[in-house]
């Protein structure tokens, strides 16, 4: 991919404040000369089925919600931007949204996002959980905090071999990120965790002191991995100064790497994993309700058929 053209906003029609969302895929389009679609997916109650499922044009009785719409292009036509808006209707929001967006042309999907408590991550399986596996568009996952200027932009990244077939690698996640970084002029930095081989070996034995083989295999190791990511950055102009190896989980890392910049946006990829790691939830998931910047996932789709996460 080498721009982004079209950038779809799902929009929350159960507000009437300004969206972040909105707000953050009109900074975009501005500077991405993109088109801004904005969508509201209505979901038929049990007790109306008049609204037909897959439906993609606004009936009469959504006149509020049309209002809501144009109330939210208004500012962005202003801007010189080109939005169109949409209603789309269907049983399910999850299932409605993502089957609408196997037939989008948008080159980026924007929504807004909250925590939410443990028990609705792990069993009702809300809807950013849902988007987060099943979306084969990038997925920009928005907070209320406005980024800074430049945005302070941390991508995490495997360079572990590929598992998953269906993961993103780091050449197609980078060159994502990079055209976006650009467009913002941000503040790229990246960032790949680990935990070390000899640590681990270490555990597995119980052994308990750290021996001078142990030392002198993790400064092996840790040399190898920053050697790693010299080539990798390198190759799109990422000075060695914004390149970071931390030892430690994904989870804990990141944590510490946003607080430790002020990061605005946390960009990660997204696999499948098996039923285990569903139940619990993935690297991408838990983040997405520990931190408090945005956070852009690039999942399953024609950029990749390599490994990342």
């Amino acid at each position: 991919m080498n721009r982004i053209s079209h950038i779809l906003v799902v929009v929350d029609p159960s507000t009437k404040d300004r969206q972040a969302a909105v707000d953050k895929a009109a900074q975009l389009a501005r500077c991405s000369n993109a088109t801004v679609e904005l969508l509201i997916c209505e979901i038929a109650s049990a007790l109306n089925d008049q609204a037909p499922a897959g439906a993609r044009h606004p009936q009469p009785d959504n006149t509020e919600l049309l209002d809501l719409l144009e109330g939210l292009a208004g500012p962005l036509h202003a801007q010189g931007i080109k939005v169109s808006v949409r209603i789309i209707y269907g049983r399910s929001f999850p299932d409605t949204l993502l089957d609408y967006l196997l037939g989008s042309n948008a080159d980026l999907v924007v929504k807004d996002t909250h925590q939410h408590s443990f028990a609705r991550r792990a069993f009702a399986r809300n809807t950013d959980w849902h988007l987060v596996r099943g979306c084969a568009k990038p997925l920009l996952l928005t907070k209320k905090r406005p980024w800074s200027q430049p945005p302070m932009i941390l991508t995490a990244v495997d360079l572990q071999p590929a598992e998953a077939h269906d993961a993103v690698s780091n050449k197609e996640l980078l060159k994502f990120v990079a055209t976006f970084s650009s467009y913002l002029k941000g503040d790229l930095h990246i960032v790949h965790s680990y935990i070390p081989t000899a640590f681990a070996a270490l555990v597995r034995a119980g052994g308990q002191a750290l021996s001078r083989d142990y030392s002198e295999s993790l400064q092996v190791e840790n040399a190898f991995r920053h050697c790693q990511m010299e080539s990798l950055g390198s190759a799109y102009g990422i000075s060695p100064q914004h390149l970071h190896v931390e030892m430690g989980t994904p989870h804990d890392c990141l944590k510490q790497m946003v607080e430790r910049f002020n990061t605005d946006l946390v960009v990660m990829g997204s696999s499948s994993h098996n039923w285990r790691r569903m139940f619990i939830g993935s690297t991408a998931a838990t983040i997405l309700e520990s931190l408090d910047c945005d956070i852009l996932i690039i999942g399953t789709s024609e950029l990749t058929q390599s490994g990342l996460l």
